[in-house]
């Protein structure tokens, strides 16, 4: 999976468009927000540029017999991804949102903390993980996020919105040797890293095969060698949407990475039980799953459209 030519996160709507949602925001609040993005998705799913970044998923986690049930399953991830955003917006302009977490994940999570090896949070892109990580202050540990940060995304960010100070640093991937000295760092520091495991960022070398879905897919190698290397622990987390304004936190028992060396091939198993729990929250949560590219495909790229290995659903 070549990734060099990366444009995760870039939009498709307008900067007016997204100006108008957040005024909806401001006057009604995330329902009337909500109640726009009914006509709004259905006019973006009409095109089949849209339609396929999706199809990939919509095909092997639905095997839909017709384009009619094609068309349903896809209006209703890409609803359900924009009630995800209305309510980040939301968070930064309203400055509220409902997080349910229960009192053995927190404890869990402090527990990690306590053994000053900082810990390696690990999700992907499902469910509310942005509006997530604005609403963890109550792990009282300094937190880092890897992200590149399109410059062609018109969204804006909770902390734009808010004009607060974001509860976390960024660290770009896009930024020499990918952000692993300020990882390394961070970790030792006894702090928390959050990074999204399901897409390789930069040299496809870097990537390990798995299985996801009936297919094989590619993940990042990186975390599970930087784990092993500073003792850090994994914890799995995904962060599905709960209803307007709610978000709840769904985590994995921690992982301890056994240092096997260099060779990237020693951690597939370690990137296997990732995807494993992925595909988890993908039967449970199915409309939740908002990477818009072939996955599948061994020449996809993230901004890949249709790939020539998609099915095709049929009349």
């Amino acid at each position: 999976m070549n990734t060099l030519e990366e444009t995760t996160g870039r939009s498709i709507a307008s900067r007016f468009k997204h100006r108008f949602v957040y005024g909806l925001i401001s006057l009604g609040g995330r329902k009337l927000a909500y109640w726009f993005l009914y006509p709004l998705v259905l006019v973006y799913c009409l095109y089949p540029s849209v339609r396929n970044k999706s199809r990939a998923y919509i095909v092997r986690r639905f095997s839909p017999k017709t384009n009619w049930e094609f068309f349903k399953h896809t209006y209703r991830l890409n609803l359900t991804f924009g009630r995800t955003l209305v309510d980040r917006a939301a968070l930064g302009i309203l400055g509220s949102a409902e997080f349910h977490t229960d009192e053995k994940t927190r404890q869990l999570c402090e527990n990690l903390l306590q053994q000053k090896k900082g810990l390696l949070l690990l999700t992907a892109h499902v469910g509310c993980w942005q509006s997530a990580v604005n609403c963890m202050n109550f792990l009282h540990t300094k937190m880092h996020i890897l992200y590149y940060r399109n410059p062609k995304d018109n969204d804006k960010t909770v902390a734009q919105h808010s004009g607060k100070k974001a509860p976390f640093s960024f660290i770009n991937p896009a930024g020499p040797l990918g952000g692993v000295p300020e990882m390394i760092a961070a970790l030792n520091r006894g702090e928390i890293v959050c990074a999204m495991a399901d897409r390789v960022f930069g040299n496809p070398k870097n990537a390990l095969p798995v299985h996801f879905l009936g297919g094989e897919v590619r993940v990042p190698y990186s975390f599970y060698r930087l784990s092993a290397a500073t003792g850090a622990p994994i914890v799995i987390a995904f962060f599905p949407w709960e209803g307007c304004g709610k978000l709840s936190a769904w985590v994995f028992p921690p992982v301890t990475v056994e240092d096997k060396g260099t060779v990237k091939e020693n951690y597939i198993s370690y990137a296997q039980q990732f995807i494993d729990a992925l595909a988890q929250f993908c039967i449970k949560y199915p409309y939740q799953f908002f990477n818009y590219f072939n996955w599948w495909s061994p020449y996809a790229t993230t901004t890949s459209g249709r790939s020539k290995n998609a099915h095709q659903p049929k009349h």
